[in-house]
């Protein structure tokens, strides 16, 4: 009766259960996997961010493919301010960036073809990928002492099938920034073997030290490929992560590279994007408000980020058995830990133990090493509570 493309595991792991088990109970837990911006006690321009939902205009219907033009101006500008310049015809609203994804794998593989995504991951991919019949083959990042893109595993999982190589900068959950190096080298593979880039920028505002969004690909880090021309390339991002916004359900894509390659895959995209016309009239009029808001939005999530980051690197000079990993960028941040049990087993001795939930590293695919994943959004009282007890418990 069901696709084989949804026949998933639904029943939970050992961590969840334990986690729904203590919830039920009314245990207190120190969430330390918070991503959702919205709870994290950040204040938002509410009265500004409402009127901007009721323009009038919104009561029209426009059915445009790409989206409005003036929100498409917006995005424009929004890329303006870093001093990059994109046309607002080379701009597709989509309601988020996993749509952008589908519309992608539409537009680029037949069933069964395959594009490469990193790994370490988010587990996003997978469902992605299954959803449109489409295999992902993933290729690695390395650590030492930083994080960098191994190219070689890079060459090696390209096949006759492959037709797109996903690039996440910075990216998620390592937070390292695309290496201007690492792009010349993707490039060089993509055009040997005629694949696109799909490059994931939606943490690109959230950058520390070199790895900042300001930098452009003149640098040793790459800002944002949104005005990449080197290879046929589709720049991803969206007011989820960037204004701190997810319920607004609003992100794009550019379209960069050759221009008659481009012109081609245009007209193929407005045709996908018009069968669905997912993006919501009063959103897309609300645009201009929302980046412009997000401004002060970002502005918060970023201090949180480095406040917690600092009380973090403070603790750990406390337990010489837990080392931060390297980061550049967003909101997440990577702790090696003993190998003496199973990363779920310390995860679940945190939550049992202190209530404390993090994420084991083997949600994210690690390959190498024993780690945990926790979140820089939290209060920062929160997030000291938190992080004092795994150093605390970690031995």
């Amino acid at each position: 009766m069901f696709s084989s493309r949804t026949n998933w595991h639904h029943e939970p792991n050992n961590l969840t259960r334990k986690l729904q088990q203590l919830r039920a109970s009314g245990r207190t837990i120190i969430d330390l996997t918070l991503s959702n911006p919205t709870e994290a006690g950040f204040e938002y321009p509410g009265t500004e961010i409402l009127d901007s939902l009721s323009n009038r205009f919104a009561l029209q219907y426009r059915p445009e493919p790409f989206g409005l033009l003036t929100a498409r101006e917006a995005v424009a500008d929004y890329y303006s301010e870093k001093n990059i310049t994109v046309s607002p015809n080379d701009i597709l609203l989509t309601a988020s960036s996993s749509e952008a994804y589908a519309f992608l794998f539409t537009l680029l593989c037949e069933a069964g073809d395959n594009v490469l995504v990193p790994n370490p991951t988010y587990p996003l991919f997978e469902f992605l990928t299954q959803l449109q019949n489409v295999d992902a083959r993933p290729y690695q990042l390395r650590y030492d002492g930083e994080w960098h893109i191994d190219i070689g595993s890079v060459r090696r999982a390209v096949t006759p099938s492959t037709k797109a190589i996903v690039i996440v900068n910075p990216h998620n959950p390592t937070g390292v920034f695309l290496k201007r190096s690492e792009l010349e080298a993707m490039n060089d593979i993509a055009n040997q073997h005629s694949l696109a880039l799909i490059v994931d920028e939606v943490f690109l505002d959230y950058g520390r030290g070199e790895g900042n969004a300001s930098i452009s690909l003149s640098g040793a880090r790459v800002g944002s490929t949104a005005s990449h021309e080197e290879t046929l390339t589709f720049t991803l991002n969206g007011i989820s992560k960037s204004c701190g916004l997810p319920q607004m359900k609003l992100g794009w894509m550019v379209v960069s590279g050759k221009d008659e390659l481009k012109q081609e895959v245009l007209k193929r995209l407005e045709i996908i994007a018009d069968t669905f016309l997912s993006v919501n009239t009063p959103v897309q009029h609300a645009l201009p408000q929302l980046l412009k808001s997000g401004r002060m939005i970002r502005r918060q999530i970023s201090e949180r980020v480095q406040e917690n980051l600092s009380i973090l690197k403070n603790a750990l000079h406390k337990n010489s058995s837990l080392s931060l990993l390297t980061t550049e960028g967003g909101w997440y941040a990577i702790l090696k830990i003993p190998g003496t049990r199973t990363e779920e087993e310390w995860a679940i001795q945190l939550l049992d133990g202190a209530g404390v939930y993090v994420f084991p590293g083997y949600f994210f695919e690690f390959q190498e090493g024993d780690f945990l994943v926790v979140s820089l959004l939290p209060s920062a009282d929160n997030f000291r509570k938190g992080i004092e007890e795994i150093v605390r418990i970690i031995k």
